[in-house]
């Protein structure tokens, strides 16, 4: 009887394994039909860049770039008490406004995903509308998001500082575990953001409750996309350093400054098809989990494969 129940329970695991590798096919299948969708990434990319030269700044202004420096050099701190204040505050608000950026992004992408499963047209345009309605619990969002992601990075801290190598690791382990487990948990709380308008704790505990009951293909379809782009950086560092190399060869400044540039817009290229992608596999599964109906850009009958009619939680109030 346990042999057959262990059968039993391996056999579903497996088959939300390829469920979810499937659907993540198809969601980079239509990210091919509507290339509009990597705009949203383009965005998040360029505020991140402009919002991280300006929180610089202050952070180099106070010093705490050269005490940092000093203190390596002579083995003992050289960062003040108020440098070290300064640079906590610094570092809280640059990940409240990045989180800010991001989430603004994702919502936008994720809402004009939204529609273009429903079968309705979409463009930049109608994904930054949707978020700017939204703009107002996005910051809510965002600050949650940013408090959880110090407590976790103040946790490996700690881990690093300790003289104890077991206490390091166990602390490393334990922070990573917590901003893993809140990005799973949190998976749904945009779509939910975008389609059912919820506050931001009833998203979380909505997100929560779908991912309960996509478990498998949530955590898979994630895995195989962030696989395929781990895979593609690989090969562009390994192809990339080939081209510099032989750039650098030719002795030519200009051919080596050139293969650089090359290699840094395809690498950022990966990473916004990445984020296009995943937005695409956030939509397509709530589309689904919501609705009992995939809509245009995943297919159907694999998503009832994947959730069957006993998985799936009530309809959303209303569409984005």
């Amino acid at each position: 009887m346990q042999g057959t129940r262990f059968t039993q329970i391996l056999g579903a695991s497996m088959n939300r394994i390829s469920n979810g590798w499937e659907l993540s096919k198809q969601s980079w299948n239509a990210l091919r039909q509507n290339p509009q969708l990597l705009v949203f990434p383009l965005i998040s990319l360029i505020g991140m860049v402009v919002v991280t030269i300006v929180f610089l700044i202050p952070i180099a202004g106070a010093g705490i770039f050269d005490a940092v420096r000093a203190s390596a050099a002579t083995g003992s701190s050289q960062v003040s008490d108020g440098q070290m204040t300064l640079s906590a505050i610094v570092g809280f608000i640059y990940s409240f406004v990045g989180y800010t950026v991001v989430i603004f992004s994702n919502v936008a992408l994720v809402g004009a995903a939204m529609k273009l499963a429903r079968g309705e047209p979409a463009t930049v345009r109608d994904g930054l509308k949707i978020a700017s309605s939204r703009f107002g619990k996005i910051l809510v969002y965002a600050f949650v998001s940013a408090v959880v992601g110090t407590i976790a990075r103040a946790i490996r801290d700690s881990g690093r500082k300790s003289n104890n190598i077991v206490v390091g690791i166990i602390a490393s382990i334990v922070g990573s575990l917590i901003q893993g487990a809140w990005s799973l948990v949190v998976f749904f709380a945009i779509p939910v953001l975008v389609v059912e308008d919820l506050g931001v704790v009833d998203s979380l505990k909505r997100s929560f409750e779908l991912f309960k009951r996509t478990w498998g293909e949530t955590f898979t379809g994630q895995t195989a996309i962030g696989l395929f782009g781990c895979l593609a950086t690989i090969a562009l560092l390994i192809v990339g350093g080939l081209i510099i190399a032989a750039a650098a060869a030719t002795k030519s400044v200009a051919l080596v400054v050139v293969a650089v540039i090359v290699v840094v817009l395809m690498l950022v290229a990966v990473g916004l098809i990445n984020g296009a992608v995943n937005g695409v596999f956030q939509a397509s599964l709530y589309q689904y989990a919501t609705t009992g109906d995939s809509g245009k850009l995943i297919d159907t009958q694999l998503a009832s494969n994947a959730f069957g009619p006993s998985n799936m939680p009530p309809s959303p109030i209303s569409p984005a």
